[in-house]
């Protein structure tokens, strides 16, 4: 009787330099269901040698507590595989990060026969050679040994990722996604075609009064990692102010995660940007854009924050499908320069000085007068214009890019007839002191890129800030609302708060009243 199976033979290669590269594949049945090759042609990582493919049995176990989550993701290590496949009509889509067209290729596997499948992924955009780098600043592997770095480092290089900060939290007072280690120093995974970053960073979590932040670029864990009774089981000190100064005081970055939308309602997010102590927000997630919530009114405060994005993998992670891996699927362009080779270092400095962009598809590059993401522009009073180059390009087809000016859309172009690539040239006026960005979005609809959802794509720049005679930027509607938060959730701390004694007590309100008189200040300018 004739096997009902074949064996496919596939090599990908990156169409520019025509090298054997990493990536990320999925092979799909006529009624829509995924075929993942069996977990017993599972090989063992054994120092540098890595398997041919990577599947979930490889990582499950890093997971911790999303391991019910039904992940069907097949990477190829190096580029080529060998594996069984079901005889029978079958397509396969084959990508590797923004950077590269992603292919879809039906083909007909015949018993107990050979297919040949040689692909080549050509360039939408070499990001690395302008001197922007990615990275997913949202991450949690576990990572116990310098095996389960390994296999983290062979994921990313599939998903051409350059760096994760992967984070630490706690869940009900107990530790998950522990890092062996934190930093990045050693952490440098030179694979066959290119290296990865793994540093180990934190999550500092309260789901009962703060919200989320992250830290990365630490050396030492913050402890005591999360604060309230429904994640910490202690009360709500060390106040997320404290846990910044100490992300700073070992050279990192701190910023506020999930955009502060979709935690709770009464996050402290706010506080801490008035007094000075964030470097970013983090506003592409999930499939979604999250920088309406707060970001755009703490911009109109005067306040500089650049945006990032990051994955929360594994949380969320069968979004677009289980087998479409979230992992670098939300991810922060940071502009590092073309002087000198890639550091995380450089990379985090980037994102302190607002060099971002952050993106789940689209790559996005803006200029005003020249500058860039994080730039500062004086104008003379007399000045009201400005010329403005903005350009959108993608995978898949874009449906608008608009330019924003203090939080509103001042010019548009519509992305018309499934354009991959959308350009904008012109001048804007400037009448006061403002906040410049980009912005790009689309839709894709599960057929064309083998899910099971709509993927919404977006792409924002950090601001370039153009101010008009030295005056900072402020819109008073703005810092009326924040002014009004501020008085709030002082009102929903009282009643909610924990605190082991009064001088704890006593510092989250002397913060609240801080950072009240900032926002209340701002109007009387």
């Amino acid at each position: 009787m004739s096997s009902q199976w074949s064996m496919l033979h596939i090599k990908v290669q990156d169409g520019i330099t025509r090298e054997l590269v990493p990536a990320r594949i999925h092979i799909k049945r006529p009624d829509g269901t995924c075929y993942a090759p069996p977990s017993e042609i599972e090989e063992k990582f054994s120092g540098e040698q890595a398997p041919q493919l990577v599947l979930p049995v490889h990582f499950r176990k890093n997971l911790h507590i999303c391991k019910g989550i039904d992940i069907q993701s097949v990477h190829l290590s190096t580029g080529e595989a060998v594996f069984p496949v079901p005889a029978g009509e079958l397509t396969i889509h084959v990508s590797r990060g923004y950077e590269r067209r992603p292919v879809s290729q039906a083909f007909v596997a015949k018993p107990d026969e050979n297919v040949y499948l040689d692909v080549e992924l050509e360039a939408v955009e070499s990001m690395r050679k302008v001197g922007w780098y990615s990275a997913d600043m949202h991450v949690h592997f576990s990572r116990f040994t310098s095996r389960d770095d390994l296999v983290l480092a062979r994921l990313m290089a599939a998903e051409d990722l350059d760096a994760v900060n992967n984070m630490v939290y706690k869940h009900n007072g107990e530790i998950e996604a522990p890092q062996r280690k934190m930093g990045h120093i050693g952490s440098h995974y030179q694979l066959q075609h290119c290296h990865q970053v793994v540093a180990g960073g934190e999550e500092f979590r309260d789901n009962d009064l703060y919200g989320h932040m992250i830290a990365a670029g630490i050396s030492e864990i913050i402890e005591p990692i999360s604060v309230g009774e429904t994640l910490g089981r202690r009360d709500s000190y060390p106040l997320f102010s404290q846990v910044c100064d100490q992300a700073h005081e070992q050279g990192g970055i701190a910023g506020w995660a999930h955009g502060a939308a979709s935690v709770k309602l009464h996050e402290s997010l706010p506080v801490e940007a008035a007094m000075g102590k964030l470097d970013f927000v983090e506003g592409i997630q999930f499939n979604c854009f999250m920088g309406f919530y707060f970001w755009y009114r703490l911009l109109n405060c005067g306040l500089r924050l650049a945006i990032t994005g990051g994955s929360d993998f594994p949380f969320k992670t069968e979004i677009l499908a289980p087998w479409y891996l979230s992992l670098g699927r939300d991810r922060t362009y940071v502009q590092v320069g073309t002087k000198h080779a890639f550091s995380y270092d450089a990379y985090l400095a980037g994102i302190r000085q607002g060099k971002t962009f952050a993106t789940n598809g689209p790559l996005l590059m803006f200029e005003v007068n020249g500058h860039g993401p994080g730039d500062t522009i004086n104008l003379e009073d007399s000045e009201t214009k400005v010329r403005v180059l903005a350009r959108g390009v993608c995978q898949y087809p874009l449906e608008r890019m608009e330019i924003i000016v203090n939080g509103a859309v001042q010019h548009i172009v519509e992305g018309k007839g499934g354009q991959h690539e959308l350009v904008c040239e012109t001048s804007i006026s400037i009448w006061e002191s403002a906040w410049v960005a980009a912005r790009v979005r689309g839709r894709v609809e599960p057929e064309s890129y083998g899910g099971v959802a709509p993927w919404n794509l977006y792409a924002h720049t950090s601001p370039i800030y153009v101010l008009k005679g030295g005056k900072p930027v402020l819109q008073r509607a703005d810092a009326t609302a924040m002014a009004d938060y501020i008085r709030l959730i002082t009102e929903k701390y009282r009643y909610q708060a924990r605190f082991k004694n009064d001088k704890h007590r006593k510092a989250l309100f002397e913060n609240l009243e801080r950072s009240l008189l900032f926002y209340e200040g701002l109007l009387r300018l």
